[in-house]
């Protein structure tokens, strides 16, 4: 199972911007370990945005998505996305200053509609859980630089480059643990970016929930909440940390 999500073609087809974009996000996230995640964020709106706007938002928004597609869902979401972006570069009246360069990215953005159809095509109704070698494997090769060594019980203990969180491995299951700071019911930048990369990686149809942010922040301050029944993933808390874990394969 291939697990390097930094090199979808989608994303790189409209120049990286996907894979950069995520990056610049989670550096950004990590140097701020200290600030506090925002109780709710207003959802962005284009009724006010031009049609160019309103393309090249969607369109990043395809590229972004298609960095953790895996089931045919998840693809036919890209490809939705690809062909609002589409649909909105096809508003710009022909007198537009822009409106050859929007013609030329409708073009891409339609052969990458193609491509996610053709992956949706291709894709597994359920995802495949990766197996504790292939979690392994990504996550040392990650931004955030993973260090593996033996742990007790059979375990394999990895930390983080910068120690603010660490996975471990026990056959067929893999826990991100993350530090909870004392007297404190929110969420930091870090325990968000490392619980969605980890996700990513593991359960991507449940990296982008909006049950999964209440479920952390609930998890962070004590105020159990109950998951899904069909969530692949279980948080646990103790006084100094704040767990997720995930079923892999053996």
């Amino acid at each position: 199972m291939v697990l390097n999500l930094a090199k979808s073609p989608l994303a790189w087809s409209i120049g990286g911007v996907g894979a950069i974009a995520i990056a610049l996000i989670g550096l950004s996230y990590l140097r701020q370990g200290s600030a506090s995640v925002p109780e709710s964020e207003p959802a962005p709106s284009h009724s006010l945005a031009s049609p160019w706007q309103q393309g090249t938002d969607l369109g990043w928004q395809a590229a972004v998505a298609a960095q953790t597609a895996q089931t045919k869902v998840d693809w036919q979401r890209v490809a939705d996305l690809w062909g609002q972006a589409i649909a909105a570069l096809e508003r710009i009246p022909t007198d537009a200053p822009n409106y050859a360069e929007a013609q030329a990215k409708a073009q891409d953005y339609r052969g990458n509609r193609a491509i996610a159809s053709d992956r949706q095509a291709k894709a597994n109704s359920t995802p495949k859980p990766p197996t504790a070698s292939d979690l392994q494997t990504a996550l040392a090769a990650s931004e955030s630089a993973f260090t593996f060594t033996p742990g007790p019980a059979n375990r394999t203990v990895g930390h983080s480059a910068d120690g603010l969180a660490t996975v471990e491995l026990t056959g067929d299951r893999a826990t991100l643990v993350l530090p909870r700071r004392a007297n404190s019911t929110s969420l930091t930048m870090a325990q968000v970016v490392y619980a969605s990369q980890f996700l990513a990686l593991t359960a991507p149809e449940a990296a982008a929930q909006p049950w999964l942010l209440e479920g952390l922040r609930a998890a962070q301050s004590d105020r159990p909440r109950p998951l899904p029944a069909s969530a692949p993933i279980t948080l646990s808390t103790d006084p100094e940390a704040l767990s997720i874990s995930v079923v892999t394969e053996p």
